[in-house]
């Protein structure tokens, strides 16, 4: 009887014998090869990297240096070639000045702003306008009063929030002087300025006349930040704004020629029609 069998109730388990067609382990590594049966297809030995680089870049080298000499070795031997004459002839003066009957006119002084502006500046201001009285004291409760047409480089500086800063920029832009006259009209106040700046090479009137348009656009009215020109052409501009709680209506208009700037401001308790700031500011204008 088998006594291996499994399916008999306890029976043991014995190990099978290893069958005899089983095949035998294979080695864990191949043996390694000998030296001496290395394969005879060895590739062949190659020029190193770059050598053919740096032969082609030194004949390259070579034939330019060559080149160059040669260009030089040949215009050496050529003959020098003179200069072209210059093309501009020489310049002539007249014998005698011209007689005074042949010399240009000068610029009359009505149409040489520079002679205008040297004069009278108080001359240059726009005439008081109809229905209005001289009225003395200041524009402002901080205000200097005019006198006699003028006023002082610190005394126009106290009609600005900030005269400290105002005196400054004057001073820097070589303020010269100051032409003012103050008007009433009814309950409408009139104010008009003429600065004068030295000339130079700083535009001073032209500054301050692009800053007192930004300051009189910061006041206006949405829409109507650019204000109005005074005419066609000119960079003179006017402003209107509603007065705020408590204050009064408000109109400005600036401009320059040359370097006097002007500025005016016209202030009334009930709205004020554009016509008249207008029409003042281009009187002003044209005086100038």
């Amino acid at each position: 009887m088998d006594t291996s069998d499994p399916s008999r109730p306890g029976a043991e388990a014995t190990p099978a014998e290893p069958s005899a067609e089983a095949p035998a382990q294979a080695p864990a590594e191949a043996p390694a090869q000998a030296p001496s049966e290395v394969s005879a297809e060895t590739p062949a030995r190659r020029r190193p990297r770059g050598l053919t680089t740096l032969i082609v870049a030194c004949g390259a080298l070579v034939g330019v240096v060559g080149g160059t000499a040669t260009g030089y070795a040949v215009q050496a031997e050529r003959e020098p070639t003179p200069l072209p004459p210059l093309s501009q002839a020489d310049l002539a003066y007249p014998e005698k000045a011209l007689p005074e009957s042949k010399r240009p006119q000068p610029l009359p002084a009505k149409h040489d702003t520079a002679v205008k502006a040297d004069g009278d500046l108080r001359k240059l201001l726009v005439g008081k306008p109809e229905g209005a009285r001289v009225w003395s004291t200041g524009i402002h409760r901080e205000g200097a009063p005019v006198r006699d047409g003028w006023l002082s480089p610190g005394e126009f500086s106290l009609e600005y929030g900030s005269p400290a800063y105002q005196l400054e920029d004057l001073l820097d832009g070589e303020v010269r002087r100051v032409a003012a006259a103050n008007w009433l009209r009814g309950k409408q106040m009139i104010a008009v300025r003429l600065v004068q700046f030295r000339p130079g090479a700083l535009a001073a009137a032209a500054a301050f006349d692009r800053e007192s348009q930004g300051w009189a656009a910061a006041r206006s009215a949405p829409g109507e930040e650019s204000g109005w020109s005074v005419r066609p052409g000119s960079s003179a501009r006017y402003h209107l704004t509603a007065p705020e709680p408590g204050t009064r209506y408000w109109a400005s208009a600036s401009g320059f020629r040359g370097d006097v700037w002007f500025t005016m401001d016209i202030f009334d308790e009930s709205s004020i029609p554009r016509s008249t700031i207008r029409d003042l500011a281009r009187a002003q204008l044209d005086r100038l």
